[in-house]
């Protein structure tokens, strides 16, 4: 039985993600998508039952922002439709694509509906690396993708996945990007979604170095770079040393967090963890989050971080990451695993 008392708390929540579709064009060693990885629910929403969803969130929450992910999301059949009715409700979009479906045509239509900002990686400026990590061969698509959706006043923001492959091109990339139209940089180590993929994290020096070329590049020429993967600041210390830098660590289920909504309707807390809350055509959200692995979510802190001083600014890092890689959120982020015995205490 539905609780009203639940229901009138409107919850503060702001921003969801929807992955609506598993199907993608691309196959990416690096993919965080936990259907990849494990056994999940398969299906795929109807336009009705997303527009059923949107409105519910609107009565039930703040939500001003939607970030319409997959899989590919241009490869949902009704996109255009979902597109027009979300803007129509006020709210903001952010399309992540992998970019290799924006003809001009399809570029000309996008732009119709004033998306905030479309997400595309761009992993090397070498088209080889690039596909390697993509484990698809269109690269050029990819390129006349981003040219295209500039070539109509887009904003368009490149997503740099730092691996052991390809963090050595970071400058040419970033170069690269922006000829070809980006506005801004998202910078993110990779954030492993299963145990085989700890082997492509790049060193702390790697990352150290790296991210001291963004700084400076980004104090230069004024060019907007964020880091959205969490680094322990024990290890790396965003607010000392790259204060040209935006970052975040992992919002733990408050009011920042972006719940993720599946192809079937199930939400989690995260797109990075595989655990279903509950399924938001069902249930009322309040109810849905009122979930116990919420909670735990929010107060978990790993034993090797109780002591740090940074502990409840960092709260060990991905949770998520931990989760899917070592089968528990107390467990310690895969990346601080591998170097806490760098860790400044």
């Amino acid at each position: 039985m539905f609780s009203t008392k639940l229901f009138k708390r409107r919850n503060n929540l702001k921003h969801f993600v929807f992955e609506i579709t598993q199907d993608c064009n691309q196959n990416c060693i690096y993919c965080y998508n936990v259907w990849r990885h494990r056994d999940y629910s398969k299906g795929h929403l109807s336009i009705d039952k997303w527009k059923k969803i949107i409105l519910k969130l609107k009565e039930e929450t703040k939500v001003n922002l939607i970030s319409l992910s997959g899989g590919e999301p241009l490869l949902y059949h009704d996109l255009i439709d979902l597109i027009k009715f979300i803007r129509e409700q006020n709210i903001k979009i952010n399309l992540l694509t992998n970019g290799s479906l924006i003809d001009e045509q399809v570029a000309k239509k996008l732009s119709e509906f004033e998306i905030s900002i479309f997400e595309i990686p761009l992993l090397s400026y070498r088209k080889n690396i690039h596909q390697k990590l993509k484990g698809t061969n269109d690269f050029d698509k990819v390129v006349e993708g981003i040219a295209n959706l500039h070539s109509f006043d887009n904003k368009i923001v490149t997503v740099f996945v730092a691996t052991k492959e390809n963090i050595a091109d970071l400058k040419e990339t970033v170069e690269f990007g922006i000829a070809l139209g980006s506005y801004g940089l998202m910078y993110n180590r990779i954030n492993p979604a299963c145990k085989n993929h700890i082997s492509l994290m790049p060193s702390v020096k790697q990352l150290k170095e790296s991210l001291e070329f963004l700084n400076d590049f980004s104090k230069e020429y004024n060019y907007p770079i964020s880091c959205s993967i969490p680094m322990q600041p024990c290890l790396i210390n965003m607010k000392k040393d790259y204060p040209n830098l935006s970052y975040g660590y992992c919002p733990s289920g408050n009011k920042k967090s972006y719940y993720t909504i599946d192809s079937t309707g199930n939400l989690r807390i995260c797109n990075h963890t595989y655990t279903i809350l509950g399924n938001i055509l069902n249930d009322y959200l309040s109810e849905i989050i009122s979930d116990k692995f919420v909670d735990d979510f929010k107060n978990v802190i790993p034993n090797d971080c109780l002591t740090c001083k940074y502990s409840l600014e960092c709260r060990g890092g991905c949770k998520a990451s931990a989760q899917v890689c070592f089968g528990n959120i107390s467990d310690n982020d895969p990346f601080f695993e591998e170097n806490k015995s760098l860790r400044a205490l």
